[in-house]
C-alpha cells in the first residue's frame, strides 16, 4: 500500500520559499528522539494533509510518497528546525521515523 499526495510534488517549490537562514533561526536546544519523532510526524501529517494519528513510525518514507527531491526538502526544514547540517542521504540510510529519529538521538548525542 502506497500513499500518494501531490502536495509531496510541491514540497520543494514551497520549502525553498518558507527557508530561513539555519544560523538565524538555529533551534540549539538539545532535543529527544521523541521530539524529533513527533516533528517528523507533524511534519509528513500537515504535508500529506492527514490527521497525525494516521502517520505510522515504522512505514518508510517512500510509502508515504516522499521522493529522494522532497527528502532533501524534509532535512532542509529539519535542519532549520534543529540547528545544525545534516546528510541529505539521511532518509535513504534511516528510512522511517523511528529509525531517523533514534539515530539522530544518538549521533548528535541529543536527549534520549
Amino acid at each position: 500500500m502506497e500513499i500518494q499526495n501531490p502536495k509531496v510534488a510541491q514540497m520543494s517549490m514551497e520549502s525553498e520559499s518558507n527557508k530561513t537562514d539555519v544560523k538565524e533561526n538555529a533551534y540549539k536546544k538539545p532535543v529527544t528522539a521523541a521530539e524529533i519523532q513527533a516533528w517528523l510526524v507533524s511534519y509528513l501529517a500537515e504535508v500529506l494533509e492527514i490527521d497525525p494519528n494516521n502517520v505510522e513510525v515504522r512505514i518508510s518514507f517512500e510509502r508515504y510518497g516522499l521522493d529522494s527531491s522532497a527528502a532533501v526538502v524534509l532535512i532542509g526544514d529539519m535542519e532549520d528546525w534543529l540547528g545544525y547540517e545534516l546528510d541529505p542521504t539521511l532518509l535513504v540510510d534511516y528510512p522511517t521515523i523511528e529509525a531517523l529519529s533514534g539515530h539522530l538521538a544518538k549521533e548528535y548525542k541529543v536527549k534520549i
